[in-house]
């Protein structure tokens, strides 16, 4: 929304006044975050999670932890920035198994054979079917939840015989990044198995950027894509999901790669499978 300092003309750069619902709402998860910090700091164990590891790490120079306020601000952009863009990367997930049934027949073949039916799943659990992850990397590929990125050129460059001067910023179209012919063969097509590591290696590092590359790489890229296997694992071994009208989804991309007018699904439950199966 426009505010004051829109109409009146005041440069860009001069930092706008938050509103009082944006600051009453920041306040509340500042609370809630600094509640759990003082009290694990309290309590000086280490529960293996990500706030323990937040609270270990140490300066390679100092050797000094992080403050209080930079443990607030790490946990609270975990949980802003990391909650919608998973959720949205599962959301296309689950679509694109819909749409291309030998995929989910080739998951759920894995997940029935790798776990009994009532089994919790954890972080250790998920290499058992490297699939699924082959899974959300192919449906990030073709739905990056962030179909672009900006960078700002450091220092005068050359990029494809374009002089770009120091100081500029430059759009990276992730979308048409993962889907150029020159990096893919038939870049349309939906196969999970682009992603097995014998095919992933021979391909340029900066073909598959959904976390972005280099030195400003996603820092939650490898918590994202545990989260995300965890999740698939547990919903696809009980459930199918399927859009309730049965239309194409059609994304619009934002900040967010989301699907216009969202995505209402119907919940199909799987029957328990047979001890006979076995992991494909």
């Amino acid at each position: 929304r426009l505010q004051l300092r829109d109409l009146i003309g005041l440069p860009e750069w001069l930092p706008r006044l938050p509103k009082r619902k944006i600051r009453d709402n920041v306040a509340v998860i500042d609370a809630i975050v600094n509640g759990i910090i003082a009290g694990r700091r309290a309590a000086n164990e280490d529960r293996g999670d990500l706030l323990g590891m937040f609270m270990l790490a140490r300066d390679e120079e100092t050797g000094e932890g992080m403050t209080d306020r930079q443990l607030r601000d790490e946990v609270r952009t975990m949980f802003v920035a990391g909650h919608e863009t998973t959720a949205t990367a599962l959301t296309w997930t689950f679509y694109a198994l819909e749409r291309y049934p030998e995929v989910e027949r080739r998951l759920h073949d894995m997940l029935d054979g790798a776990f009994p039916w009532d089994a919790e799943i954890g972080p250790d659990d998920v290499a058992k079917v490297p699939y699924g992850r082959m899974v959300i990397e192919e449906t990030m590929r073709l739905f990056p939840v962030v179909p672009q990125i900006a960078r700002r050129a450091k220092a005068d460059d050359v990029i494809g015989g374009v002089h770009i001067p120091a100081g500029t910023i430059s759009n990276i179209l992730i979308w048409h990044t993962h889907r150029h012919p020159k990096f893919w063969d038939e870049p349309e097509r939906f196969d999970p198995d682009r992603f097995d590591p014998a095919h992933s290696r021979k391909r340029h590092k900066f073909a598959y950027i959904p976390f972005g590359g280099g030195e400003r790489v996603c820092i939650g890229n490898s918590f994202a894509m545990m989260e995300a296997q965890i999740i698939l694992a547990m919903v696809a071994r009980r459930f199918r999901l399927r859009t309730a009208d049965g239309k194409e989804a059609h994304p619009i991309g934002n900040v967010v790669l989301r699907p216009e007018g969202g995505l209402k699904v119907v919940l199909e439950r799987r029957e328990a499978p047979s001890p006979a199966v076995k992991v494909a």
